[in-house]
């Protein structure tokens, strides 16, 4: 009996051992780099819209946030340009495709990504490259305020390269305004500076003006250069604890210090060949926290983990934070689970705080399944970013009132809380941490483990989700962090129930003559956090016409009926704890007219006079029509029609225009009345006085672009080339050898739509393997052919 008690008690304690072991940290900061320079990440390419820009910002924060990161390390000045308002940099080229020129319509992009990001949880820390001027001499024409206009005298060359001096004192001095500049006008939670420093490409006498006329007593001029790097970190770090202290300074050195360092370690050192000296800023205490681009695998001369366990003693002798920097844009390359692997690495170092990836556009590609690996396994619970001791530790209070009720604007129930009072050090609640359990309790055990963590959020409220997998009773309360991250005791608790079944409001029951478009309507359901609806044809929903999911409002547009059709609706309400009853069964019957038939001209005619008399059937409960004209047969746009006349009271229409010679049309009627236009009628296809490159029987017109295998093949020395065109176009049909050279050309100017051959004659050309290449409207096909003589 007693062996079979230390058998349980043995399998306990591995089973909590083993829990302990797997359970994710709750406290790691987890980071990508959002590179803007050469529209490495962000924007894409130069000179989009507002929208789409802001519309690809946003799909960057929203993918981080789907694999849990908590910062995003966002570049806002790559070549002494801003992508910002700033009153000292011009806007950035990579913005807008002109350096000085600003977004238009105009928005700041990083007032945006700010509160983008806060909405999220996530951290904003803004990246600074410090000194680069120009990455390659001449790639675009800089403003007149770009620093390299103004003081040209502080601008060093090395190869393509243009950068600052670091040896001047004023070139110091202009950094650290343009980064204090941001820091007092942005609520940012961090600064960040990369590896460019001194150039990688080396530098030798360039700064003999500098080094003569402010050398300081040095008498090693590169201890003189590490010496420039290490002052403007400095002045920064002092500018920061007078103004904003909270705001966190980040560097990220190339991630060899020295070559040789630690034992086994080779490579570029940043100490010698950039002037950089880590080791020197974390003995001054002149960062926050440390990110070396550490982007190698484990093994060899640039083991991943010689450096990060090196790295990560040096950083917490000093009291700071060390965040490797990760090669994510490598991954493809790599093992699938070098990268997995890295992570756990890390969390295997307790003085690994967390990483930062390079960069936040390869999470989209899924390197290796790396992406998928992050959202079920490695990052598949909210982690929190690590307290900094020395930036204060005192707790904020707890948020208020937390409870759940109707989120404005919306027809949903959410968690709603109110902002703590100010602590004694003056912070407040920053951001906000939704704990979900099925003990009410909330005790240590519970708070501690990032599985129960719901949401982290930079907003007061909160539509629950279960993203843990959670099962059993739900129960929620709330903590604030302020902007060290420290956290608060926990707010009151609430329990979410099932949500309660909606009541159907408009269309009433059994109503006549809806309109094509009808706005349904039901009432709110207490705990709702979405509603199902569905519309169908029949009683039993057997035939659905929509099915709709997730609805946060209490009404749905609904279009696309048919005419004088009785439709039937329900709608259920859901939140994680479970779905409502379907509310009862509502049905309402159109009333406008069902869809037409068209008459002439018929389906896919040629030879159409200029002036054709449009003609199709009346229907019931028509009271006029509208008739629409597209330039095109390959598919309907109504951003192709030509001709959209309303109002019509016939069933017959000429255009007093001419129709052009030779052009393809498609063409649609609806009719309408009080209630609507009908579903339009099937569409009809014509050509206005046929021409094309080849006699057709009837109506040939092509609807894709084709390009036909040559015939015969192969072919000795003649054979017919055939292709079609679907619209009018500038065309090419080119003859390449197997070399790529061209050989050949049989048309290269304007056709109109239609089919096409070719003869091509090869009587000059010797046996072989030749491509002919179609281009028209910039669609490009090829195929092979073979002469043989």
């Amino acid at each position: 009996m007693m062996k079979k008690s230390l058998l349980i008690l043995t399998i306990l304690i591995s089973s909590f051992y083993l829990q302990g072991q797997n359970q994710l940290p709750k406290r790691e900061f987890r980071a990508a780099w959002i590179a803007t320079v050469t529209n490495l990440d962000w924007p894409t390419t130069v000179n989009l819209s507002t929208d789409v820009q802001k519309s690809q910002l946003v799909s960057l924060l929203d993918m981080l946030k789907s694999v849990n990161m908590n910062a995003a390390v966002f570049q806002i000045r790559s070549e002494c340009d801003a992508m910002y308002e700033s009153p000292y940099d011009p806007w950035s080229f990579w913005l807008t495709g002109q350096q000085g020129k600003a977004p238009s319509p105009y928005y700041d992009p990083l007032s945006f990504a700010v509160e983008e990001a806060h909405k999220r949880g996530i951290e904003l820390h803004a990246w600074f490259n410090p000194y680069r001027v120009t990455r390659t001499v001449g790639s675009y024409g800089q403003d007149s305020k770009h620093v390299s206009q103004k003081h040209p005298e502080w601008v060093l060359r090395v190869n393509n390269l243009q950068f600052l001096d670091p040896g001047i004192p004023m070139v110091r001095e202009y950094v650290r305004d343009v980064v204090m500049d941001v820091v007092n006008r942005y609520d940012i939670d961090g600064i960040h500076f990369d590896d460019y420093f001194y150039p990688y490409e080396g530098i030798t006498n360039q700064d003999d003006a500098s080094w003569a006329a402010y050398n300081r007593g040095f008498n090693n001029r590169s201890d003189w250069r590490r010496d420039n790097v290490n002052l403007l970190l400095k002045m920064i770090n002092d500018s920061l604890q007078i103004v904003r202290p909270e705001v966190k300074f980040g560097m990220s050195p190339f991630g060899i210090w020295k070559s040789g360092t630690p034992s086994g370690i080779v490579g570029l050192s940043a100490y010698h060949d950039i002037y950089c000296d880590a080791i020197a800023w974390l003995h001054e205490r002149s960062i926050d926290y440390l990110t070396p681009q550490c982007y190698w695998p484990f093994g060899g001369g640039q083991d991943y983990k010689s450096l990060t366990n090196w790295w990560a003693d040096s950083v917490a002798a000093n009291e700071r934070h060390f965040y490797p920097g990760q090669a994510l844009y490598r991954q493809v390359n790599w093992g699938v689970n070098e990268m997995p692997n890295q992570i756990r690495h890390n969390r295997g170092n307790d003085k690994i705080l967390g990483s930062v990836m390079f960069r936040a556009l390869n999470l989209k590609d899924n390197p290796k399944g790396f992406t998928d690996s992050l959202k079920t396994n490695l990052y598949k619970y909210v982690s929190i970013p690590p307290v900094m001791e020395w930036k204060g530790t005192e707790a904020p209070n707890a948020p208020i009132n937390l409870r759940l009720e109707r989120i404005a604007s919306t027809a949903v129930t959410g968690l709603v809380w109110d902002k703590p009072e100010v602590a004694a050090d003056g912070d407040s609640g920053r951001f906000y941490v939704v704990y979900l359990s099925d003990d009410q309790n909330f005790g240590e055990e519970i708070i501690s483990n990032s599985a129960n963590i719901a949401e982290l959020t930079g907003k007061t409220s909160f539509i629950p989700e279960n993203k843990t997998g959670h099962t059993g009773e739900y129960y929620f309360t709330v903590t604030a962090l302020d902007r060290n991250n420290n956290e608060s005791s926990t707010s009151n608790v609430v329990e979410l129930t099932a949500p309660s079944t909606p009541l159907l409001a408009y269309p009433g029951n059994e109503e006549l003559n809806q309109k094509d478009t009808t706005l349904l309507t039901w009432n709110y359901a207490q705990y709702a956090s979405s509603y199902t609806l569905q519309v169908a044809k029949d009683s039993l929903f057997n035939t659905i016409f929509i099915s709709k999911e997730n609805l946060q409002d209490s009404t749905y547009k609904l279009t696309g009926m048919f005419g004088q059709e009785k439709y039937y609706w329900r709608i259920s309400a859901k939140n994680i704890v479970g779905q409502s009853e379907y509310s009862d069964t509502w049905s309402f019957t159109t009333g406008f007219p069902i869809a037409t038939t068209l008459v002439y001209p018929p389906n896919q005619t040629v030879n159409v006079p200029e002036y054709p008399e449009f003609k199709w059937n009346s229907v019931k409960n028509a009271d006029s029509y509208r008739l629409q004209v597209v330039k095109s047969v390959i598919s309907w746009s109504d951003n192709l029609i030509i001709l959209d006349v309303k109002d019509i009271l016939d069933t017959t229409y000429t255009n007093p225009e001419q129709f052009k010679l030779g052009e393809y049309y498609s063409w649609r009627v609806m009719a309408g009345n009080d209630y609507g236009y009908s579903s339009p009628s099937p569409i009809f296809k014509f050509q206005i006085n046929t021409v094309s490159g080849i006699d057709e029987e009837g109506f040939n017109l092509p609807v894709a672009y084709n390009l036909y295998q040559n015939y015969p093949n192969p072919f000795n020395p003649v054979t017919q080339i055939t292709f079609d065109i679907p619209e009018d176009g500038f065309t090419s049909l080119k003859i390449f050898n197997s070399l790529g050279q061209q050989v050949g050309q049989l048309i290269n100017k304007n056709l109109t739509a239609g089919k096409y051959s070719f003869e091509f004659n090869a009587n000059n050309l010797p046996t072989g393997i030749y491509i002919y290449s179609l281009n028209s409207n910039n669609n490009r096909f090829t195929k092979k052919m073979v002469l043989i003589k």
